[in-house]
């Protein structure tokens, strides 16, 4: 299997052993496993989808009449960290493998239904096989023949026992699709027979409101941006965390009109923001052959006490740490003062971080003494007085250049 590069492909590795596999379905996100007993009743049909909200899956009846005891379970992947499930497929003709056939094909073809984009990473292992170096197909397909699969790449084959691929597909709208493996059927040889272990995992590409400290898994294939709302809880700041580090992620306002820059997810994403407003997380994904990210957004509260202008400037007072954020969208300076009684040596510890830059500012009375800036990393300054300062009084400006500029600083002198 072709190595991938973030864990979304290989949650499905465990499920393919030929040995048998602890399974424990996904309570915590609503969804268990469908049982073809469950299936056969239209009130569990409808809690399941209920439940899952982005798809739903069925069993097709075998065309031959013999009892399909054949399976894909379909997981849905809400963080990106969720354990696959083990299902078994049988096709062929030989004692023991009950599978359906269709025109010149054996197969096992099994609805599914999304409610929206996303991706689906579907891994089968072959087990056993009484012919070697046939191709087996497998995939997402448009019909329950297995003839038209939604894209090319959505397909792959396996031709012999051990054989273990996965293939990740697109899902480019809601629809039905059906998942499946398949080889041409050979009326005159009745000892053809393949088995698999199978599993398959969906992760949802759509917008969707999202909360503090909670993970969720986007799915993706080609390029793709989304929108996420989020409510903070709390006025200070948001920090947004993802697994791809070529990400670009903005933030907009009510509207989704943005009011900061694109920031590339490597540098850390930090806005300050204000309780209760409405924002959209904006995140630009280029094309991901893994089949999408994870994406982690923390909140969290700043107490703030500034002055808007100099003339109001807050007293910072000796060994106490003040705290303050640069709100996105909103182009202020935060004013802070220190009053030297006698000559003094002096010590600032400036910590902050942005999305794009900010600065700090030193004053004496008019005269400007230093400014320091800081873009995107998490950093701290110090500003140490040369020799002793003289008595009087000393600004502190924290400011940054653009209303597109945000996030949260701290500020300490001894």
């Amino acid at each position: 299997m072709k190595k991938r590069h973030t864990i979304f492909t290989v949650l499905l590795a465990a499920i393919l052993s030929i040995s048998s596999v602890n399974v424990s379905t996904v309570k915590a996100s609503g969804i268990e496993k469908i049982t073809q007993k469950q299936l056969s009743s239209k009130a569990a049909i409808k809690e399941q989808e209920s439940a899952a909200a982005a798809y739903s899956v069925s069993a097709k009846a075998p065309a031959n009449k013999k009892k399909d005891t054949s399976y894909i379970p379909v997981v849905k992947g809400v963080t990106g960290s969720e354990a696959g499930e083990q299902g078994l497929v049988s096709i062929g003709t030989a004692t023991g493998v009950k599978n359906g056939t269709m025109g010149k094909r054996y197969l096992y073809s099994q609805k599914v239904e999304f409610k929206g984009k996303g991706t689906l990473s579907f891994s089968v292992r072959c087990t056993e096989s009484t012919k070697t170096k046939r191709n087996v197909v497998y995939g997402v397909f448009q019909t329950a023949s297995l003839e038209d699969p939604i894209e090319a790449d959505s397909v792959d084959v396996v031709r012999k026992k051990g054989d273990h691929k996965t293939v990740v597909a697109r899902i480019p709208k809601s629809g039905t699709y059906y998942i499946g493996i398949y080889t041409m059927y050979k009326p005159n040889d009745k000892t053809e027979s393949w088995k698999f272990t199978t599993g398959a995992i969906y992760w949802n590409g759509n917008n969707r409101t999202i909360i503090s400290d909670q993970k969720i898994a986007v799915g993706h294939k080609t390029s793709q941006a989304n929108y996420f709302k989020m409510k903070p809880t709390e006025t200070g700041y948001i920090t947004a965390v993802t697994s791809h580090p070529k990400i670009k992620i903005s933030l907009c306002d009510k509207d989704k009109q943005r009011i900061t820059d694109n920031t590339i997810a490597t540098y850390g994403v930090t806005y300050g923001v204000s309780k209760g407003k409405t924002y959209y997380v904006r995140v630009y994904s280029p094309a991901n052959e893994d089949g999408g990210y994870t994406l982690l957004v923390k909140n969290r509260k700043i107490e703030e006490h500034s002055g808007v202008t100099k003339t109001k400037a807050v007293e910072l007072k000796k060994l106490t740490t003040s705290k303050g954020t640069m709100e996105a969208g909103v182009e202020k300076a935060d004013w802070y003062k220190i009053t030297l009684n006698s000559k003094k040596s002096v010590e600032l510890l400036w910590r902050a971080r942005t999305n794009s830059k900010m600065k700090l500012s030193l004053y004496q009375g008019k005269r400007w003494i230093d400014t320091k800036a800081l873009t995107y990393e998490y950093k701290s300054y110090k500003i140490n007085s040369k020799g002793k300062w003289p008595a009087g009084t000393y600004y502190l400006k924290v400011y940054t250049d653009s209303a597109k500029a945000s996030g949260w600083y701290t500020l300490k002198w001894k």
